[in-house]
C-alpha cells in the first residue's frame, strides 16, 4: 500500500471487517435522513443535504476499494454536477472525503457513525409507525 493511501478501520478496531465504502455512503445517508426527521417535526431536505444524498449514492452503487474512495467521489461529482464540478458538489464533496479519511484512522468515528445512523432509523420507523 503506497503512503498516502488510507484504508479503513474496521469494527472496534478490528482490521478483518473494514468499512467498505458502501457502508461508509449508506450510514452517512442514514444520518442525513435522520436530519429531516426530527421528532415531532419534519424538516424538508435542502438542496445542499439533497446534493450530498446525491453523491453517497453514486459512491456507494459504485462500491470502490477503499483505497479508491476519492476517485470515485470525483467521478460522482462529475456525474451529480453534468460535468466538472463546481462550488457546492466540490465543497459537499469534501466534507465527505473528510468524513471517510476520519472513518479511516478512527474506530471511534465509525462506531459512532454506526450507532448514530442507527439510532436515526429507528426513529423513523417509530415515526412512520401507526
Amino acid at each position: 500500500m503506497a503512503a498516502d493511501e488510507v484504508t479503513p478501520v474496521g469494527r472496534a478496531g478490528d482490521a478483518a471487517a473494514p468499512l467498505r465504502p458502501a457502508e461508509f455512503c449508506a450510514l452517512e445517508r442514514q444520518l442525513v435522513a435522520g436530519m429531516t426527521m426530527r421528532k415531532k417535526r419534519h424538516v424538508e431536505i435542502g438542496p445542499v443535504q439533497q446534493l450530498k444524498v446525491h453523491l453517497l449514492e453514486y459512491v456507494e452503487a459504485a462500491d470502490p476499494d477503499p483505497p479508491q474512495f476519492t476517485a470515485a467521489l470525483a467521478e460522482a461529482v462529475i456525474a451529480v454536477s453534468g460535468g466538472p464540478g463546481t462550488g457546492p458538489a466540490q465543497a459537499v464533496a469534501s466534507d465527505l472525503e473528510m468524513d471517510w479519511h476520519m472513518a479511516c484512522t478512527s474506530a471511534g468515528f465509525v462506531t459512532w457513525l454506526r450507532i448514530a445512523a442507527a439510532r436515526h432509523e429507528s426513529d423513523a420507523a417509530r415515526s412512520h409507525s401507526p
